[in-house]
C-alpha cells in the first residue's frame, strides 16, 4: 500500500496561527522588555533555534546510525527521520545571522567575545580564545556548519528515497552517504554547541558540554517522533506501525533520558566536587538566582523522574496516551534546560535597579588594585579616615564593571560579581529572564515553523519505503518477554 501524506489546507492554516502566536509572543517580549537591546527577545530567538535545529540534525543521526547497524528497526519510521531534517535547511543559516548580528551590535549576548576580541592587551588565559573567535574563522566554521547540514538534510532525502529500489549498489551507496553523516554530525555538533552556548559565557569551561547537547535534543527527537507516529496514525497514516513499533521509540527515549541524567549528574558532580572557578562560576550565577534554581531542578525533575517511574513500565510504552503525554512533557523539559543555558549568560538580562553607578567604600582600594605606590610610608598614626577612598562603581553596557576613585580609573572587573566581590556592595539588579507567557508564545510560533517545515516535506515521498529490503523484517517486529 503506497502511503502518501496530504497536507491539508486545514493542516496549514493551524500551523500558520501557531506561527502567527509565536510572532505576538515575538513582539510582546520586544515591548516588554526592551533592556539591553531587546536581550530577553535575542535569548528566545537563539534559544528556540539551537533547541529545534538539535531536533533536526538528530533525525539525520537516526537514519545514519540505523542504516550503518544494517538495522531493520527503522524502517517504517525512517521517512519520519528524515523529515525532522528538513527545519535544518533554514534554522541553521538563522543562528548564523543571529551571531553575525551579535557582532554587529544589534544585540548584546556575545558582547563577553567582543570584548575578549578587543582586549588590550589580551590577557594570557583569552590567548587561544583570541584565536578560536576571531570573527572571520568563527563566522566561517558556522557557515560551515549550515551548509553541511543543509546539504545532507537535502541529499538523504533525496538518496534514501532511491533505497526503494533493491538494487545492492543503491543499498552500499547508502551505507556510505550514512557514515560521512556520522562523521560530520560528531564533529559539527560538539563544535556547534560551542559556537552558539558555551560562548556565551566566554570564562565557562565543560569537557562534555558536546555530549550534554547531543542527549538533550536526542531526548527531544525521540519524543517528536513518537508524536508524530501517532498523530499520523490517527490520520489514518502508517497502519503496519503497532504498538511494537512505539514501544521500541519509547525505549530509546527512556535510554537518552537516562543518558541525559547521567550526563547531568557527572557535569554538575565532578564541576561541584573539583571547585575550580571556570567550572562552578556557571552553577554559582545561576544559583545567585532563586528562579533558576527552579528552573534547573524542575528540568531535573521532569527529565529523569518522570522516565524513571512512568515509562521504565512496558505497558506506559505501549500505551499510545501514556507515551504520547510523556513525550510532550519531555520536549517542553528540554527545551527548559536549554533555557537555562542561554537565558542567564553573561549578564544581558539584567540591569542595575537605581542607574547605572554604585558607591562603595573600600580601605585604600585593596579590592581593584594598591594605588598607593608607596604602602610603607604610611604611618601607623595616619587615621583611618584617610586611608579610604570613595570609588564610584561604573557598569557597564556589556557587564563590565569599571571603579572610578580620585586618582582616575583604578581598575576594571568582568562579570556582575567582579567589582564587589567580598568587599563592598554591588547596587542590586533586576533579572529579566524568566519562562512567562511571551516564551510560551514563542515556543509555540517555532514549534509550529518546525512541523511546517517536517509536513511539506513528508508530503513530497511516500512515507513507507515499499522496497526498502529490510521492511519485511520491520513489519513483523513483535516486542516479547520470556
Amino acid at each position: 500500500m503506497n502511503e502518501t501524506f496530504e497536507f491539508t489546507d486545514k493542516l496549514k492554516k493551524q500551523l500558520f496561527i501557531m506561527m502567527l502566536t509565536g510572532l505576538a509572543g515575538l513582539a510582546l517580549v520586544f515591548f516588554l522588555y526592551p533592556e539591553n537591546s531587546h536581550a530577553r527577545l535575542w535569548s528566545n530567538i537563539l534559544a528556540n533555534t539551537y533547541y529545534f535545529t538539535g531536533i533536526s540534525i538528530f533525525g539525520m543521526f537516526a537514519v545514519s546510525a540505523g542504516t550503518l547497524a544494517y538495522g531493520g528497526w527503522h524502517i517504517l519510521v525512517k521517512r519520519i527521520f528524515l523529515s525532522l531534517a528538513a527545519f535544518v535547511r533554514v534554522s541553521g543559516f538563522v543562528l548564523v545571522l543571529i551571531v553575525v548580528l551579535g557582532l554587529l551590535n544589534v544585540h548584546t549576548l556575545y558582547d563577553h567575545v567582543k570584548h575578549i576580541l578587543h582586549e588590550t592587551p589580551v590577557a594570557e588565559n583569552h590567548t587561544t580564545k583570541v584565536i578560536f573567535f576571531a570573527p572571520v574563522f568563527w563566522i566561517s566554521r558556522l557557515v560551515a556548519y549550515a551548509f553541511l547540514w543543509a546539504l545532507f538534510s537535502w541529499g538523504m532525502n533525496k538518496f534514501f528515497a532511491r533505497t526503494d529500489q533493491t538494487d545492492p549498489k543503491v543499498y552500499k551507496q547508502s551505507k556510505l552517504l550514512a557514515a560521512a553523516f556520522i562523521v560530520t554530525f560528531a564533529v559539527t555538533e560538539s563544535a556547534a554547541s560551542w559556537d552558539y552556548i558555551m560562548c556565551l559565557d566566554t570564562h565557562w569551561y565543560s569537557t562534555l558540554f558536546g555530549w550534554y547537547n547531543f542527549a538533550s535534543y536526542g531526548c527531544a527527537a525521540w519524543a517528536m517522533t513518537i508524536l508524530l507516529v501517532i498523530y499520523l496514525k490517527s490520520k489514518g497514516y502508517m497502519s503496519r506501525v503497532n504498538e511494537n513499533h512505539v514501544h521500541d521509540l519509547g525505549k530509546l527515549l527512556f535510554g537518552f533520558s537516562i543518558f541525559w541524567t547521567y550526563l547531568w549528574f557527572d557535569q554538575f558532580m565532578l564541576q561541584w566536587f573539583a571547585n575550580i572557578p571556570e567550572e562552578t562560576s556557571f552553577w554559582v550565577k545561576r544559583f545567585g538566582e532563586g528562579y533558576f534554581k527552579v528552573t534547573i531542578f524542575g528540568a531535573l525533575i521532569v527529565n529523569f523522574l518522570f522516565p524513571l517511574f512512568f515509562l521504565i513500565k512496558r505497558s506506559a510504552k505501549r500505551n499510545f496516551k501514556i507515551i504520547g503525554f510523556g513525550s510532550m512533557l519531555l520536549i517542553f523539559g528540554h527545551y527548559v534546560d536549554f533555557f537555562n543555558y542561554t537565558f542567564v549568560e553573561p549578564n544581558w538580562n539584567k540591569e542595575l535597579q537605581h542607574g547605572h553607578h554604585a558607591k562603595v567604600q573600600t580601605d585604600k582600594v585593596i579590592l581593584y588594585a594598591q594605588h598607593d605606590e608607596h604602602p610603607a610610608a604610611t604611618s601607623d598614626a595616619t587615621p583611618a579616615h584617610e586611608n579610604k577612598e570613595e570609588v564610584t562603581v561604573e557598569v557597564k553596557h556589556d557587564g563590565a564593571v569599571e571603579a572610578h576613585g580620585e586618582h582616575g580609573t583604578v581598575a576594571e572587573a568582568h562579570g556582575a560579581h567582579g567589582a564587589a566581590e567580598g568587599h563592598g556592595a554591588e547596587a542590586p539588579v533586576t533579572n529579566f529572564a524568566a519562562i512567562g507567557i511571551g516564551e510560551l508564545l514563542i515556543f509555540i510560533g517555532f514549534l509550529g515553523a518546525f512541523l511546517f517545515a517536517f509536513f511539506r516535506n513528508l508530503a513530497k515521498r511516500p512515507i513507507i519505503p515499499e522496497n526498502d529490503p529490510y521492511l519485511k523484517e520491520n513489519e513483523r517486529l513483535v516486542v516479547t518477554y520470556s
